[in-house]
Formats: C-alpha cells, structure tokens, sequence
C-alpha cells in the first residue's frame, strides 16, 4: 500500500512541473540622470544582487560603464513589476515602462 501512495505523489510532482507556467519579464527604462545620492546607487546595487532583476550581470556593466548618467535598460521577472515600482518611486528614481504588457523571455 506504501508504495502505490509513493508513486501517486511522484506522479502528482510530474504533473505540477509540466504544467508549470511560463515565465515573463517587463521592460523598464531608468533615467540615471535623476540618480544623485548614495542611498539611489545602494538601491540599484541591492536590486542587482536581488532575484527579480533578469541578467542582473550584463544589467550592472551597463550601468557601470554609463556611470550612473544615461539611460539604461532593466528586464524584471514576473509578479515583481509592482514592488519594483514601488522602489522605484520611494527613492525618486524616474523610470519609464517600455511595454505595456508582460512577454515571454
């Protein structure tokens, strides 16, 4: 009897994966132009080290090589677009969504 409920909850796991959903990002364009204090830097540097950010390495070189001045790209997962913005506002950092939906990456 053990071993047939075993192998209904492996079967179940199966399931669950295959039907996963897929994951999405969003586009944001940050304006470094209003990024002046060093509670600002802080910020981005933790959102790097953060899982919600996508190719947070290529993201950071970007803005290290741009000095923190121009504009620069972030891609955010899925379901954290609200607490990005969030942050994004908190700290007065001027940002500007590039698509109006999510798409698949």
């Amino acid at each position: 009897m053990q071993i047939h409920s075993i192998n209904n909850g492996y079967q179940a796991q199966q399931l669950t994966k295959r039907c996963s959903k897929p994951a999405f990002t969003s586009k944001y364009e940050i304006d470094g132009t209003t990024i002046s204090s060093r509670n600002q830097i802080f910020t981005l540097g933790t959102l790097m080290n953060n899982f919600w950010i996508q190719d947070a390495r290529n993201t950071f070189y970007d803005i290290k090589l741009k000095n923190v001045s121009g504009k620069f790209n972030v891609k955010v997962n899925d379901l954290k677009d609200q607490a990005f913005e969030n942050i994004m506002k908190n700290n007065q950092i001027k940002f500007k969504k590039l698509n109006s939906s999510s798409y698949y990456y």
